[in-house]
């Protein structure tokens, strides 16, 4: 294989990376600038719409969190194995098995009697604050949103929702890598799946108006070739992989229009933006700003030279900020005009099967606050948490005025 460059060609973002704070997609764009490739410790960064695409949709790229799981010091080999069953993790005719299983179900109109559920989620939370005129998001707005809606798709108490959150936030810490999150992450896969799996089995005897009665009957569709641990395993996915990702997504919706109040007046003005306006907060400031892939054997990309058992990271933060898909990429617009998907839910073989459910979210919730609030700005400083895979504010004080 000819390749004219190596990773030791790469000019490494190690030292700035160090020292950057704040969310990545403000300091990545200024570190990357007029590189193709750059190397972050022992990864390839990669940097460009084109490349990011071409990558997830390689079947030579395999899943670096499955691996990241597995090289964990100490770690019970029958929690990898159960772990690395899941759709986050899952690689090869299983994962795309469970693809094929879970789309039919996830797709737009089969949200759409969630709808009013999703408004009163929110118009509760706004009715607990909006004479108060100030908040913190995150814990008043943003955190109870994916939960409670988790609830009402399941079709289960929303008293749930605490159990729900744990589960799913020891869960999503696992994907930082630290081998201290292991414990708690073992512990709420074992609460998560007892209590799925007891779900299904009530659901088989009493069908309703859920998103698990949809997947049962879709599982029976395949002719009995999907099980009850598939089933389990795509709504465990979703509770874990959609949950602290909507969250955050949420929260940096609010904190980029609190931070242009010409936006959110023009969103209050045509609420008929509001879908365009998530896509938008999406492209701008993804949560999942990077995704983590191992090559299965050398590669060639773009010239470099990529050898088997190397971390790539896909950066969908600069993805979405290339001026050749995107033009001024750095201007927030909500009336962007999108002549190419954005990045910030992945693409091909692994993009987010969830997010047909993130959308609906985001989407309910922008319409009840621009409906509710008459004006927003920032109340305070944001704190943000460590650029892991994902990224989100973690305490996020607004002030308001009721509309």
């Amino acid at each position: 294989m000819s390749s004219s460059m190596c990773m030791a060609d790469l000019h490494s973002i190690d030292k700035e990376a160090a020292v950057s704070t704040g969310p990545a997609w403000q300091w990545l764009p200024e570190q990357t600038r007029g590189h193709r490739f750059v190397r972050w410790q022992s990864s390839v960064v990669v940097t460009k719409y084109a490349d990011c695409r071409s990558v997830l949709s390689d079947r030579r790229f395999g899943n670096g969190l499955r691996a990241e799981l597995g090289a964990m010091p100490d770690i019970d080999p029958r929690f990898v194995e159960r772990r690395r069953s899941s759709m986050l993790l899952e690689e090869g005719e299983r994962h795309t098995r469970l693809r094929r299983l879970a789309i039919p179900a996830l797709r737009p109109r089969n949200f759409e009697r969630f709808r009013p559920a999703m408004s009163q989620v929110v118009n509760e939370l706004v009715d607990r604050v909006v004479d108060q005129g100030r908040c913190d998001a995150v814990v008043d707005l943003c955190s109870p949103v994916p939960i409670s809606v988790i609830c009402w798709v399941l079709g289960v108490p929303r008293e749930e929702a605490e159990f729900f959150a744990e589960v799913a936030e020891a869960s999503t810490a696992l994907f930082s890598g630290d081998a201290s999150t292991v414990p708690a992450a073992m512990a709420a896969t074992e609460k998560i799946d007892s209590y799925i799996e007891d779900l299904i089995e009530r659901r088989r005897g009493h069908p309703g108006m859920d998103l698990i009665t949809d997947l049962i009957a879709a599982a029976e569709a395949e002719g009995g070739k999907v099980t009850s641990t598939d089933v389990m395993t795509i709504i465990t996915s979703l509770i874990v992989g959609g949950t602290d990702t909507t969250r955050n997504q949420l929260a940096i919706a609010l904190h980029c229009f609190a931070e242009r109040p010409e936006s959110w007046e023009r969103l209050r003005r045509q609420p008929e933006l509001v879908p365009n306006a998530v896509e938008e907060v999406v492209r701008y400031a993804p949560t999942a700003y990077a995704m983590k892939r191992i090559t299965d054997e050398d590669v060639e990309l773009g010239g470099l030279l990529v050898p088997r058992g190397t971390s790539v990271i896909v950066m969908s933060a600069l993805a979405n900020r290339d001026d050749s898909v995107f033009p001024d990429p750095e201007r927030f617009d909500i009336e962007r005009e999108f002549r190419l998907p954005h990045l910030g839910f992945g693409w091909g073989l692994r993009s987010c099967v969830g997010s047909v459910l993130a959308r609906a979210e985001l989407s309910g919730a922008l319409t009840i606050l621009s409906r509710r609030l008459a004006s927003l700005a920032l109340d305070g400083e944001t704190r943000w948490s460590r650029p892991d895979t994902i990224q989100g504010p973690v305490t996020l004080p607004l002030r308001f005025e009721a509309a």
